[in-house]
């Protein structure tokens, strides 16, 4: 029975995998990297254990020694403890009052496809920002989003024309077509409202402002924000699509852990002023 549940859960991980990439189709080495193979990585060795039970009889876990099995344990237990732990921060996020305008709305970019379309979680964050502008008419909002490695097309301008097509004005969506991560995200954002709004950076770093993007990234880009210096950002949280939650989740859990190790290690980012 449970050689039949390893062939089984091998093969949806590896279909799930595929069916990501699907989804939102990259160019050839845009699917090489991408991070959805770990899910592939999972089924094969999934499917590996259950072919050795079948010719051998025996569980792989069984012809291991015991150091190993305590180094194996120890390792997967910390690992499990922490990814828990972040867990709990990203569920946890800085929520905007939608009742209540700010000064600005900084809309984060999340992916594009080879065609130049924009993938159901980021147009979930295009509808999200739009309800908002629409309820705060002097809200002026910053997409931003650059060329992704190994795509064609950056995401800020598409991210625009979709706002445009859902009733907000031009005028009132300014693009920021460079970055490249969220960092990025901010620092160039800041730039852009300050020649636009004629005001210095501490200005910009003091206004209300809301960040909208997708619940499971909002706690990272909120705690990236405040450690760049703006001192008054909330966040507007866009659903993810059901199908997408899994990897979604899996992923943000990484990314949280690299960035505590980050700041640990070199203190970065910094405060822009």
């Amino acid at each position: 029975m449970l050689t039949i549940l390893l062939f089984i859960f091998g093969t949806l991980f590896i279909g799930y995998d595929f069916a990501l990439i699907i989804s939102c189709p990259g160019t050839f080495w845009d699917n090489v990297f991408c991070f959805s193979h770990v899910w592939s990585a999972a089924g094969l060795y999934l499917i590996f254990v259950a072919i050795w039970r079948l010719k051998t009889g025996k569980s792989f876990w069984s012809v291991w020694k015991k150091w190993v099995k305590i180094a194996v344990s120890a390792f997967v237990f910390a690992g499990v403890v922490i990814s828990i732990v972040n867990l709990c921060f990203i569920c946890n996020p800085k929520l905007a009052n939608d009742e209540e305008p700010v000064d600005y709305v900084i809309l984060l970019g999340g992916g594009i496809d080879k065609n130049g379309k924009l993938p159901d979680s980021v147009l979930c964050r295009v509808n999200r920002t739009a309800g908002y502008m629409n309820a705060h008419k002097n809200t002026i909002c910053v997409v931003t989003g650059g060329t992704l490695h190994f795509l064609p097309y950056a995401e800020a301008p598409e991210i625009k024309r979709q706002l445009v097509a859902a009733g907000i004005a031009e005028e009132r969506v300014l693009i920021e077509e460079n970055a490249l991560d969220t960092i990025q995200n901010f620092k160039y954002s800041t730039v852009i409202l300050c020649e636009h709004e004629n005001k210095s950076t501490e200005q910009i770093l003091q206004s209300k402002i809301a960040v909208v993007t997708s619940d499971f990234h909002l706690r990272r880009a909120e705690r990236l924000a405040a450690r760049m210096g703006f001192t008054n950002i909330s966040g507007i949280a866009a659903s993810t699509p059901a199908f997408k939650v899994p990897h979604s989740y899996l992923r943000e859990i990484g990314a949280y852990i690299k960035l505590n190790v980050r700041i640990l290690l070199t203190g970065e980012p910094k405060k822009l002023i």
